[in-house]
């Protein structure tokens, strides 16, 4: 079972629910206020991502039990481990507002505790945090976010024929293609079937001419192999769904909205940020995956910056080597085909079964 980075409070056990909505609650004046009570909107989204966070830690790790009060499942230990996770994911500004949002709502959710040790790991953080570029502290590794748009893809397919199912599998299928064909938002948003997306016997190609791209160059891209089932799925199934809202209306436009209506440049983006940002705690927008996709490349093997321009489309390779000062330092990573490769018989299983399931 493959477990959400960030786990959203429906998913949270029992028990941190009802602390949570206790903590927001509003006592008479004759009470001492709680200390969710007064949170913003804003204030509560980074708390519960926070904590999200740490649970989905807990969780992979192996120690989340549902029925035990949540303060006896934070020790000074498990608190250094959730530390040192978020410092190899994520840069240390982002590391500090994660850990915070966590702090806050375990002070919140089980205020007759002594937190100050939690307080005092806070100011470290907050004194060793440096400031860095929007670009960085959004990054995320090129195969969380491949693996994010496969999860979701996984997730419609266990959701059945429901209607949301759809619109699941057309986000993770949008951000896996985004992840392996980092195109501009506009080529992104203007696929058409048949004619940017072909299929050549056993996998699907995305192609633009020079008359399509910003740079005035013809762009060809492989889809990987482990795609084309889900990208069949979403053609012949969810897709149709979709257009079926909108009194089926026919349109070659692969992205297809909630209304049956081709997606604009908007709304893609909007669905992108959406899911990044409920998955990682913050959000990613397609001209940043760019960035990640050739940061991983040269990541890989620094020998491959002169390949980048390839990549992402670009007309010369100058721009090339700023991937290289943010692939500086970063961990290497397996390519992007190999990781989508090791869930590929999984994958292509689950449809197989899916569609006996359909047949009987």
């Amino acid at each position: 079972m493959n477990i959400p980075l960030c786990l959203k409070p429906d998913q949270w056990p029992a028990t941190d629910q009802l602390r949570y909505r206790e903590a927001r609650e509003a006592r008479s004046f004759l009470d001492l206020p709680n200390p969710a009570s007064k949170w913003s909107a804003a204030r509560c989204r980074n708390v519960e991502q926070g904590y999200g966070q740490w649970l989905s830690f807990l969780a992979r790790s192996g120690w989340l039990d549902a029925k035990a009060p949540p303060e006896t499942r934070v020790t000074p230990d498990r608190v250094r481990l959730f530390l040192i996770q978020l410092q190899d994911r994520v840069a240390s500004c982002s590391v500090e507002m994660i850990f915070e949002g966590f702090a806050r709502m375990i002070m919140a959710i089980a205020p007759g505790h002594d937190w100050n040790w939690l307080r005092t790991v806070i100011r470290n953080l907050k004194a060793i945090a440096r400031p860095e570029k929007e670009k960085r502290a959004h990054m995320v590794d090129a195969r969380q976010l491949l693996s994010l748009g496969v999860d979701l893809m996984d997730r419609a397919l266990e959701m059945g024929d429901r209607y949301h199912a759809a619109t699941c599998m057309r986000d993770g299928l949008l951000i896996a293609v985004l992840a392996c064909c980092p195109v501009r938002i506009g080529n992104l948003t203007a696929i058409e079937i048949g004619r940017h997306l072909l299929f050549d016997g056993d996998q699907y190609l995305l192609c633009f001419t020079e008359e399509e791209t910003k740079t005035s160059h013809p762009y060809q891209a492989e889809l990987p192999q482990s795609l084309t089932p889900y990208i069949d799925l979403w053609l012949r199934d969810h897709r149709r769904r979709l257009l079926m809202q909108g009194e089926g209306r026919k349109t070659d436009r692969l992205w297809i909205d909630r209304w049956g209506q081709p997606m604009g440049d908007r709304s893609i983006r909007d669905q992108i940020e959406k899911r990044t940002q409920d998955a990682f705690g913050r959000h990613i927008w397609p001209h940043l995956a760019r960035s990640i996709a050739a940061s991983r490349f040269v990541d890989h093997d620094p020998d491959m910056v002169a390949l980048v321009p390839d990549l992402l489309g670009h007309a010369d390779h100058q721009t090339a080597h700023k991937y290289y000062i943010l692939a500086d330092g970063a961990r290497a990573h397996e390519a992007v085909q190999s990781a989508l490769e090791v869930r590929r018989a999984a994958a292509v299983a689950r449809l197989k079964m899916r569609k006996e399931r359909e047949d009987a």
